[in-house]
């Protein structure tokens, strides 16, 4: 069931298209149990996207923060134009913030991390840690080694966890 509602969670947010009515349908559609899952993952796949939006913006912001004079002549473009056109003031520096604040939370997930798991913890997580390891997964991640404390019991746990998941994606859960 875990699968199929990644899958749903999935669906919904890759198109804006009638999101609220697919949403919606959905809940409907699902039993009692299954409806408060499906908001979870949904708030997942946010959460998820939001930091890797957040993370561009403060990429952008540095880029641009760091043009001189110099630069916008050469691109052709004045300051005002230019932030009018990136969104620098009304976009990229609010999302920008908002990376700044989830990093501060993270890195409080991460010192939890390090104090379980040593210094290392980062290299011997490794291939287990997913591409754009977001604050909710790090704060997990975070009270999972607080309980399993012995790196090599974790490991085994997470690695079958994984292969448990995989395993799971390759049955057609979800029609069409």
């Amino acid at each position: 069931m875990i699968t199929e509602i990644a899958t749903i969670a999935g669906k919904f947010v890759k198109k804006s298209q009638g999101l609220r009515e697919r949403y919606r349908g959905e809940l409907e559609r699902l039993g009692g149990l299954e409806r408060y899952p499906l908001a979870v993952e949904i708030a997942r796949v946010t959460q998820d996207q939001q930091e890797q939006v957040s993370f561009t913006a403060q990429v952008q912001k540095e880029v641009i923060e760091a043009w001189a004079d110099a630069d916008y002549d050469e691109m052709g473009v004045d300051r005002i134009t230019a932030d009018t056109e990136l969104g620098f003031t009304t976009t990229i520096l609010l999302l920008a913030d908002l990376h700044t604040e989830t990093e501060k939370r993270k890195a409080k997930a991460k010192e939890r991390l390090e104090a379980t798991w040593g210094e290392d913890w980062e290299d011997a997580v490794g291939d287990l840690m997913p591409p754009w390891p977001a604050e909710e997964f790090l704060r997990g991640l975070a009270v999972f080694s607080e309980r399993y404390a012995d790196w090599a019991v974790t490991k085994n746990i997470l690695q079958d966890r994984i292969k448990q998941r995989l395993a799971a994606k390759k049955a057609r859960k979800f029609p069409g």
